[in-house]
């Protein structure tokens, strides 16, 4: 669902399935579930906080036991780190 230029205050926002574009986001609370896709283009977003619920929210547990189990567990989630960190760097202009 596309949701153009609306000003939330003060409100949990689920993601999943959403875009937003052009919106103003104040004191929210961000919910990502992981069911699906969302984007947020151009909006403008202050004193916000991101949470994770629901299979997102597992996803993070995953990692998270990955990365203590040992040496190969770790390198492999800052492997995925760099690739979110440099995803885009190659695309042109």
């Amino acid at each position: 669902m596309k949701i153009s230029k609306n000003k939330f205050a003060n409100e949990e926002v689920v993601l999943d399935f959403h875009e937003y574009e052009g919106c103003e986001f104040a004191n929210c609370r961000f919910v990502i579930l992981g069911h699906g896709p969302f984007a947020l283009n151009q909006c403008e977003i202050t004193n916000c906080e991101f949470s994770f619920a629901g299979p997102a929210a597992s996803t993070l547990q995953t990692l998270a036991t990955l990365y203590h189990i040992n040496d190969q567990g770790k390198n492999l989630i800052e492997g995925t780190f760099e690739q979110i960190r440099n995803a885009g760097a190659n695309k042109p202009a």
